[in-house]
């Protein structure tokens, strides 16, 4: 696996109806946009969009080491949007084949997408661009990485996605992969734009300068928000 990202912009269709929601658990909810976005969120939004920085441990946790990738340690923590949802009717069939671990499992299934506001476009294809798509990839691998080791220590199930690829990154993949930007359309009804042969996603406040990239769970919500704010405490 290469550390060289590049953001979804073209997904594979989540076939079914839009179902998302709002309940009021909140931090310092980021702008997620008009009114008529919230209004659509009908149940899955546990928590809405927050912007926080977490502590990234030195040493990177086992289940990243055994990835065998090559990551960058040194940074001591990553500023990103989140935000805590259950699955949707929607996506529950989609899920099954992305992970398919959770099959029968769907309703209890947390989906945390990301998003690290970046310098540049990610829409751009100049080496400035690609070295930071690079450094954000690493900074979620390791964001994501701790959130999944933290959760299985408490019994759940976790994974996370490969922003490159849609894969399953822990655990074993099944025959579809995860649209990030289809994802975010679906829970947060962020509107991607065409870009040519490509969906490309627009952020409500960032725009393009977008890093997405998405964590799954079997924990409760609670558990989640839980082990979240303790990786939270811990940021400078």
């Amino acid at each position: 696996m290469s550390p060289s990202a590049t953001i979804h912009a073209l997904s594979p269709p989540i076939n079914s109806q839009h179902t998302a929601g709002n309940q009021g658990h909140s931090h310092n909810n980021a702008d997620s946009g008009s009114n008529s976005h919230t209004n659509a969120r009908q149940n899955s939004t546990v928590l809405e969009p927050t912007i926080e920085s977490f502590a990234l441990p030195s040493r990177l946790p086992k289940n990243l080491v055994d990835l065998g990738v090559d990551i960058d340690s040194q940074s001591t923590q990553v500023t990103l949007q989140y935000s805590v949802h259950t699955c949707p009717r929607r996506m529950k069939r989609e899920m099954r084949l992305v992970f398919p671990c959770v099959a029968g499992k769907e309703s209890e299934l947390v989906i945390i997408p990301t998003f690290q506001k970046t310098s540049s476009s990610m829409i751009s294809y100049d080496a400035a661009t690609q070295i930071e798509k690079d450094q954000r990839l690493q900074l979620f691998y390791r964001w994501g990485a701790e959130l999944v080791s933290r959760l299985q220590k408490r019994g759940y199930w976790a994974d996370i996605t490969d922003p490159m690829s849609g894969m399953a990154l822990f655990t074993t993949s099944g025959p579809s992969l995860y649209p990030d930007v289809e994802g975010a359309e679906i829970l947060l009804r962020y509107k991607p734009f065409n870009l040519g042969s490509c969906f490309v996603l627009a952020h409500p406040s960032w725009g393009t300068n977008i890093y997405p990239a998405t964590a799954f769970t079997l924990a409760p919500p609670e558990q989640v928000i839980e082990v979240l704010d303790q990786m939270r405490s811990n940021a400078v």
